[in-house]
Order: structure tokens, then sequence, then C-alpha cells
């Protein structure tokens, strides 16, 4: 059973895609722990893989997550990234993948991610500048568990966002 999605504002952040967004707020799913609670249930500082080909955004995110108490990794391809992703020391508990990269693009890997049971349990945001809508059906393709506008990264409000998304493994 989905827990009932809760309206955020903004910026927003899209419930799973079986949780239909409202239109003009998109929704998120409730009952996830803060990065705190990650911490001191499972012992260690909950991981966040940032996937994009912009080093200035990742470094952007990456500084806000770290201060907000997540342990974050940074690969500039969906190659680098799945190498992170296989190893038991990095393997994030969420990946924050920007939907326009080259060669593979994100919403090419995140078909590929949702697809393998090797990466069942791994969580993953779709990021980009597209518009909202357009974010919405992309993140519904491509079987992402949400998403956050680009706009909301570089204002380094992620984090917030983040909190209620993470999982609790």
């Amino acid at each position: 059973m989905s827990p009932a999605p809760m309206a955020h504002q903004t910026p927003p952040v899209a419930a799973a895609p079986e949780v239909a967004p409202a239109p003009t707020a998109p929704a998120v799913s409730g009952g996830f722990p803060s990065a705190a609670k990650m911490t001191a249930a499972g012992g260690r500082k909950p991981r966040i893989l940032i996937v994009d080909d912009s080093e200035m955004t990742a470094r952007i995110i990456e500084a806000d997550l770290v201060t907000k108490g997540f342990e974050v990794h940074i690969a500039d391809s969906a190659d680098k990234a799945t190498k992170i992703i296989l190893k038991k020391q990095t393997r994030p508990d969420l990946v924050l993948l920007d939907v326009r990269m080259p060669n593979v693009n994100g919403e090419q890997f995140c078909r590929f991610i949702k697809s393998n049971s090797l990466f069942k349990g791994i969580k993953v945001l779709l990021c980009s500048g597209e518009n909202v809508e357009e974010l919405q059906r992309i993140c519904r393709e491509a079987g992402a568990d949400g998403y956050v506008p680009k706009d909301a990264v570089l204002g380094n409000l992620v984090a917030k966002e983040l909190n209620p998304v993470v999982p609790n493994e």
C-alpha cells in the first residue's frame, strides 16, 4: 500500500509514478525519515549518488547535501555511476539523476536501474530544467520515484526536498 501523497510548497518533488501528482503542485510520498533519523537507525549516513555531466551543478548539490548529513558520491556518466552502485561500500540509497546527459541520458539510465535486479531498492529522482509537465512525463515513462526541478537544485534546496523520499533501509 502506498502512503498518501502530501502536497509540498515550492520547489515541488513528484511522487512515485503510481501516485498521480496534482496539476499545480506535485505530490511527495510521505513516511521516509530524515537523514539524522536514518543515521541513528541504520548506523551510517544515507548515501546519495549524484549523476550529472555538469561538475559545477554536482558540486553545488554535494555541498548542500553533505551539510544536511548525507554521504554523497558523484559520477559524470552512467558508466561511472554503475561502477559506484555496484560497490557495496558506495551503493547509494538514492540516485539523483540529470535527465539531459550525453551518451546514456538520465531517462535511459533510470530505466536500466529500475529493470536490473542488482539495483533493487535504490530510489531514483530525476533532475532537469524541463518544464514540470515534461519532467512528470519523463519520470512516469522512465519509472523514476520522483523528480526535482533543476532550479531547486541550483537554489540549494534539494536536501529539504530529498528527506521525505530517501528510503529507510
